[in-house]
């Protein structure tokens, strides 16, 4: 028997999110008034594990923080949430990194100090922990500037371990978007969890058909694409299938494709057929985006079997 379902590989850190913007977007050289603010785990690949537990996997958390009240906040939040954090590094050479999340009515802006969680490396991987697992995760490809150069390395030997591995890659602030690197990891990679933008970046196409078959054709074993309200779709080894959404008012998206990436994976690891896989990960998102931060809502598993009925 494994102790953990979900070993996941990332940055951690904490957001601190503006909401009720008056303002329709940014515009410099003005002030603009917000009516709430909330300090709040953050960071792709904490939001998702986090979820993953409450939904009912168990999991555990590589990563690295600094020796600070937000390094603090970050562990003491994932301890508080029966995340096991015996991979996560506490560096005092490094600061903790924090992103600011401008919740505007139609979309959201973020603006993000990297930090510890760029600094983490393959020599800061517990193998012994990923070994107890039967799965690896890793979000936010792109900002591991430490670790992703090594990445196809490592989910080659997580596979050669008997763990599957999954990959949500997260913008590219540099916008180059697919590098040599992300090409070798794809190619490792069991469950490809992008989103619209993402993939028409990755695969140079706006074609979200083209898109999806350009993404197999990178090697990976299943594609997920996330489609916010629209729902999301299914192109792998068991055929295409797609899902709607489920209908919401929308309160601030953080952590919202997050979520899925929670539902679905949870779905896979009960062996539930694809498209009850695609409900569970769009009841997920649906639940996080009617809420603050990207673990203020999606209490247990029940909450998304309500929405799934409902309808």
């Amino acid at each position: 028997m494994k102790r953990f379902e979900i070993v996941s590989i990332g940055e951690l850190n904490p957001d601190l999110i503006l909401s009720g913007i008056r303002a329709a977007g940014p515009v410099l050289g003005t002030e603009q008034e917000i009516t709430g603010y909330r300090l709040t785990l953050g960071s792709s690949t904490a939001i998702a594990t986090v979820l993953m537990q409450r939904l009912g996997l168990r999991t555990a958390m590589i990563a690295r923080v600094g020796d600070d009240d937000y390094g603090r906040f970050c562990r003491q939040t994932l301890t508080r949430e029966n995340v096991d954090i015996g991979g996560v590094i506490v560096d005092p050479e490094v600061a903790t990194g924090v992103t600011i999340s401008l919740a505007y009515p139609s979309d959201r802006l973020l603006l993000t100090h990297y930090g510890a969680m760029a600094a983490v490396t393959a020599a800061d991987l517990d193998w012994d922990l990923i070994a107890a697992a039967r799965h690896l995760h890793l979000g936010s490809f792109f900002i591991q500037r430490g670790l992703r150069g090594e990445l196809h390395a490592v989910f080659r030997r997580a596979r050669a371990l008997g763990l599957t591995t999954s990959l949500d890659t997260g913008w590219d602030p540099d916008e180059r978007w697919l590098s040599n690197d992300l090409r070798a990891v794809l190619a490792e990679t069991t469950v490809f969890l992008p989103n619209e933008t993402e993939l028409a970046h990755i695969t140079g196409t706006d074609d979200v058909e083209a898109g999806l078959a350009a993404a197999m054709a990178l090697g990976v074993g299943e594609v997920l694409l996330k489609r916010g309200a629209a729902g999301s779709v299914y192109l792998g080894p068991e055929g295409r299938f797609e899902q709607p959404g489920f209908p919401i008012v929308p309160v601030d998206t953080t952590g919202a494709g997050d979520a899925f990436n929670a539902g679905y994976l949870t779905g896979r690891f009960e062996g539930l057929p694809v498209p009850e896989r695609l409900r569970l990960g769009n009841a997920c998102g649906a639940i996080i985006a009617t809420a603050i931060g990207g673990t203020g809502g999606l209490v247990d598993r029940a909450e998304a079997d309500a929405v799934i009925r409902r309808g």
